[in-house]
């Protein structure tokens, strides 16, 4: 049997041999979703609990653990893992044709706090399919039968925050794909002079200003909010400030600018930094296209030049919103999706683009409603949670 999972155990930097501190392994990703593909490759996440020497020490701690597909020593939970990996209808398989696993082992406070937060990725952990468990003891199967702690109203922020990551990408490549910059963005295009009229330190101060009012402006330490209620409330400041500019450039733009001259900034000046700004942003933007046209996955670039986007982006898109709408709904995390053949037609292409973004419109408005009626609580109730993870440590040997 190869050796997988790199320096396993005996890690000198984190003070302990993960192994036997390991509760939890699973598999994750598109092997969970039922969703892979024999060239999918095979991800693995789990949970420790490090020794108390460790979690009470001032000059110890752990964070988190991370390995690859590279040699190291396996310890028996690690061996018992693997030998389910081998043997699952799908991870075995793209486990014998790549031999490509990636592992991550997160510490159980982190990973609570995470959960708690409903970070998507973390969230899931607790619901995937008893078939994709590749190791679990009586601990986590304590913190499995409290689950339902860690669902509330924050998914609505987390799940579409995802998913507008995805989105952002997609659009992003597609204007790279459909109209490539034409050329390296100079300061004369932005009627600016080869040296700037303003010294990068008086730049600074000025930013530095501005900043200090948009800070104040998000008004968090006023108002008595927390959590998935705080991000409601901005996001209605925004419409609201996005609808009485009416604006037609970037309300990030028209905010700075508000807040330029609220400290003081002439119009002569705060044309030239508004042009240094869409200069340097121009510039970032082609250092920016730039390294995805070197960087990017070949098969992803076929992909994107065949269908005009990521299909890959596009199939996650799809799939945290209707994860973030069932929970909403009351339908609890469906990892394993019994949408998947829908969801690996978008991968292989056969949505269009306007019908991608039409459905994902169609499930944003969808959750805007069910956040209206849902049962979940504004945030979880973290002092329940607290009470379980002491448990857990008590219960520890």
């Amino acid at each position: 049997m190869p050796c997988l999972w790199a320096c396993y155990r005996g890690i000198d930097r984190m003070h302990f041999d993960v192994d036997p501190s390991t509760i939890f392994l699973t598999l994750s990703g598109s092997h969970a979703y039922g969703m892979a593909r024999p060239e999918s490759d095979v991800d693995v996440r789990g949970v420790c609990i490090p020794p108390r020497e460790v979690r009470d020490s001032l000059t110890k701690s752990f964070d988190q653990f991370t390995a690859g597909a590279q040699g190291g020593s396996w310890g028996p939970r690690s061996v018992q893992a693997l030998n389910r990996v081998a043997t699952h209808p799908t991870a075995g398989l793209s486990y014998q044709n790549h031999q490509n696993l990636d592992l991550v082992i997160y510490d159980l406070g982190k990973f609570l706090k995470l959960a708690g937060n409903a970070n998507p990725n973390i969230l899931e952990l607790l619901f995937v399919d008893d078939a994709d468990v590749l190791y679990s003891n009586f601990l986590w199967d304590h913190l499995r039968s409290n689950s339902h702690l860690f669902l509330s109203r924050k998914c609505k922020h987390t799940f579409t925050g995802y998913a507008h990551s995805q989105l952002r990408r997609i659009k992003g490549h597609r204007e790279w794909l459909l109209n490539p910059p034409k050329g390296e963005p100079l300061r004369k295009d932005f009627g600016l002079m080869e040296e700037s009229m303003l010294p990068a330190d008086v730049r600074n101060l000025v930013d530095e200003a501005v900043k200090k009012v948009l800070r104040e402006w998000e008004m968090e330490d006023d108002i008595e909010l927390s959590g998935a209620s705080q991000d409601v409330f901005r996001d209605r400041v925004r419409d609201f400030y996005g609808a009485k500019l009416q604006q037609d450039a970037n309300m990030e733009d028209q905010m700075y600018e508000l807040a330029a001259l609220s400290v003081g900034v002439s119009k002569d000046v705060l044309k030239i930094i508004k042009a240094e700004r869409a200069y340097r942003n121009a510039r970032r933007h082609w250092q920016q296209y730039l390294r995805w046209k070197k960087e990017r996955n070949p098969k992803r670039a076929e992909l994107e030049a065949k269908h005009g986007f990521d299909t890959k982006h596009g199939s996650h898109l799809i799939r945290l919103m209707r994860m973030g709408l069932e929970i909403l709904r009351g339908e609890g995390v469906i990892v394993r999706r019994p949408d998947a053949e829908d969801l690996l037609a978008i991968r292989r292409g056969e949505w269009g683009y306007e019908k991608l973004i039409g459905e994902a419109k169609k499930l944003e408005n969808q959750i805007k409603e069910a956040v209206k009626t849902t049962d979940l609580p504004k945030s979880p109730d973290w002092d329940q949670i607290d009470v379980v993870y002491r448990a857990m440590l008590d219960k520890n040997v």
